[in-house]
């Protein structure tokens, strides 16, 4: 087994944090400071995932990478062989971390000075409790009040932001504009304007456009 084998198999069983996966398939351990990262399932990677990660580079000036987690707050973890397959996507066109944060506040932890790249859907659940754990006084020492804004603080703390991407909803095309953010946070939060990007394609509809989903 030669180094970049022994650590994707290192990260896809946890005894390392972070790897990261070169177009031409090297690996190596750990992550730049201050990347532009957009997370994802990538099942599959397509256009939309391509422009705003590329949008999002021009408003950070840093390097832009992708990141697949194998852990996901709300669908099953991958096994290995899902994971080589995913990242294949990638091979000759993108640099990519694989990790088993599932959490931004996790990856802002392994990640330090990232510029996480969301769309609209995926920032209001920043603020939503039901993605955290319950409130420990001792685990915030900004004294917030709330697991949410603790988690928010710390990942301030970790240098980490978001740059935030409209999505058309229920109710419309949202943009960062549109979101409720708790007072103090919202210069964690920049939005890409849409006449920079704006692509309403999803993974989940071509999945069912091509039958695999």
């Amino acid at each position: 087994m030669n180094d970049s084998d022994r650590l994707f198999a290192g990260v896809i069983a946890g005894r390392v944090g972070v790897v990261s996966v070169m177009p031409d398939g090297t690996i190596s351990d750990g992550v730049a400071v201050g990347l532009t990262v957009l997370s994802g399932a990538f099942n599959p990677l397509h256009q939309g995932h391509e422009g705003m990660l590329n949008a999002a580079t021009e408003i950070t000036g840093t390097v832009g990478v992708f990141e697949l987690s194998v852990v996901n707050v709300d669908k099953p973890e991958l096994p290995e062989d899902e994971v080589r397959e995913r990242m294949s996507q990638f091979a000759g066109r993108h640099t990519a971390l694989i990790s088993r944060a599932p959490t931004f506040l996790e990856k802002s932890r392994i990640m330090p000075g990232a510029s996480f790249v969301i769309g609209y859907d995926t920032a209001v659940r920043l603020f939503d409790d039901l993605y955290y754990p319950t409130y420990q006084r001792e685990a915030d020492p900004d004294n917030t009040g709330s697991a949410t804004l603790a988690a928010m603080s710390e990942i301030r703390r970790n240098g980490c932001a978001f740059i935030v991407a409209g999505r058309v909803t229920d109710d419309g095309f949202k943009t960062v504009q549109d979101l409720n953010v708790p007072a103090g946070y919202r210069p964690m939060l920049r939005g890409i304007p849409v006449e920079v990007f704006r692509e309403d394609i999803s993974s989940t509809q071509i999945r069912r456009s091509s039958g695999t989903d």
